[in-house]
Order: C-alpha cells, then structure tokens, then sequence
C-alpha cells in the first residue's frame, strides 16, 4: 500500500514508518494538517493514518475539508482519544475507521488492509483534476466552488482527455472515441470543441491545461 501518516509525535511517527516500511509499504510521514492538505492536493494515497490533536488543527476538522473537497480516500484515525463521543464524531466527520493508542501493530496493519480491500472495491464517483472536482455520477465540474457547465459532447470529450492525462491523442482518435466517426469528415469540430473546453477549464487557479501539439493532437495535464 501507499499510506500517508499525519502524526506530529516524532517517536511514534518513526515507529509506525519502520513498521510500514518492515511489512512491504510506502509511506509519506507528514507532522502538521497543512502539509497534509497540500499532499493530499497533489498526491494519491491507499489509506491515510490519521493523528487528532496535530499542532495546527483537529483531525476530524481536517478530515470534514477533504470530504468537502471531493477526497475520498480511506482514513484511520490513530488517537489517544477514546471515549465513544470521540469514536462516533470521527466518524461522523468523514473518517473510515479509529483506533486509540495504545494500540497493537498487527491491529493497525490488518485494519489498513481491510479498508484498503473495501476501497478497492469501490466505484469512484468523484475525481479532482488540479483545483477542478468533477462529479462524474452527476457530470458536473466545480472550479473555485464555481460551477462549470459543460454540454454531453464536452463531457465525453474531458473523459477521453483526463484517461488519457500525459498522452498526445491525435484528431483522428478523438473523432473515433468522441464522436465516432471512423474517417476524416474535413470539418474542424474537434477543434472547435477542444476550444471551447479550453476556456471552460483553463480559467485562473483550476490547475489543468490542453496543449496543442501542432500536426500531432491534444494532450491533457494536470498542474500542480
């Protein structure tokens, strides 16, 4: 698995990386929310451990901003608090799974194997491209919380982009999967489109860009 862990405590933190590292997986140790959040914004994770008291915010707070911005990946709280009240807000907030120190490590690993067997298991139904979130139950794009609407043939377009992120997709690709159309109709509709699209998603801050590649095609990126 690749397991991210927000632990501020330096003993413990070193602990459970060695114990990750030792049983076979990634690890990236973060020590406050605000480095967490940034990760999270710019990488994937199989499951996150999740410490409550960090120095700059509250897990459950930090786990309610992820699940408000589309993040759906599988979070353990790790804490010292225990009491039922604290277990059902956890929970309540977004969280998947809490276990309260001290704790066992064949507990910890086996309960990060089982969420990380449901996780996979499970159909996504949102998906983050830069700073865009896109419902793709719905098809919708939110950009800066700002709605971007998008027409059937603008959606299946961004679909065959974004699976294909990093890749230049020739005319005659897009017109096949797109619009499936299997010759050269001589008319500029992909262009046309792919404009369009451009200035839907490419506004300030969304984090994502369609680059021209001239007599070669289109290719989708995701910004930092």
């Amino acid at each position: 698995m690749n397991l991210l862990l927000v632990e501020d405590d330096p003993e413990l933190g070193r602990q459970v990386a060695g114990w990750m590292l030792d049983a076979g997986h990634k690890l990236q140790w973060e020590k406050t929310g605000a480095s967490a959040l940034a990760t999270l914004q710019t990488q994937t994770y199989d499951v996150v451990i999740l410490d409550v008291g960090l120095p700059d915010t509250d897990g459950f707070s930090l786990v309610e901003r992820l699940r408000r911005d589309g993040v759906r990946v599988p979070v353990l709280f790790l804490t010292a608090l225990a009491d039922v009240s604290d277990r059902v807000r956890g929970l309540a907030a977004g969280g998947d799974d809490y276990l309260t120190k001290p704790f066992a490590i064949a507990e910890l690993l086996a309960r990060l194997e089982a969420l990380h067997r449901r996780a996979s298991n499970h159909v996504p139904t949102h998906r983050r491209l830069g700073k865009c979130r896109l419902d793709l139950m719905r098809r919708r794009v939110s950009c800066a919380n700002e709605s971007v609407e998008l027409q059937p043939r603008e959606w299946c377009l961004l679909e065959v982009l974004m699976n294909h992120e990093g890749r230049i997709l020739p005319k005659k690709f897009l017109l096949e999967q797109v619009w499936d159309i299997h010759f050269d109709p001589g008319t500029n509709v992909v262009d046309a489109m792919i404009c369009r699209l451009r200035r839907k998603l490419e506004m300030p801050g969304c984090g994502v860009l369609i680059e021209t590649i001239r007599g070669k095609g289109y290719v989708f990126k995701t910004l930092a």
